[in-house]
């Protein structure tokens, strides 16, 4: 295994850590999570935490904790996975900044964090001749 799938392994197990942390915040306490006020979705369509503290449990948290195994003993599939949940923590982000209405810090480094993991499996499937073969297949 490369540099590149062991630290995808490492982005995963923090990132799916801190996101069912946070979901599971969100799921425990529907109207205050973690101390955050109901009035943070006042332009958002949820009139509490519960489908957005879902989202980051199911798909962000156990997504990437189950993208371990995936990058680990699946190497192709593991790393469309991480691909994909690269992608889906930067529109995470992003849509969370539009409807909160505001930028923090934890905002930009998630937005990175999901940005470097979609550029590592990228990077990773080129290197390996993965995309070309996947490409070749779909156009076939």
């Amino acid at each position: 295994m490369n540099w590149i799938r062991k630290t995808l392994i490492i982005v995963h197990i923090l990132v799916g850590i801190g996101a069912l942390a946070g979901g599971y915040g969100c799921l425990a306490d529907i109207y205050n999570p973690l101390g955050a006020p109901l009035s943070l979705l006042e332009h958002s369509p949820f009139t509490s935490f519960f489908f957005p503290g879902l989202f980051l449990f199911g798909v962000i948290g156990l997504g990437n904790l189950v993208c371990i195994l995936m990058v680990w003993k699946f190497p192709i599939v593991g790393l469309l996975s991480s691909l994909a949940l690269g992608l889906f923590l930067s529109a995470w982000i992003v849509i969370q900044c539009f409807i909160l209405q505001e930028i923090v810090a934890l905002h930009i480094i998630f937005l990175v964090v999901g940005l470097v993991q979609t550029a590592l499996a990228l990077w990773q499937l080129i290197q390996s001749g993965d995309l070309v073969y996947l490409l070749r297949e779909l156009v076939n």
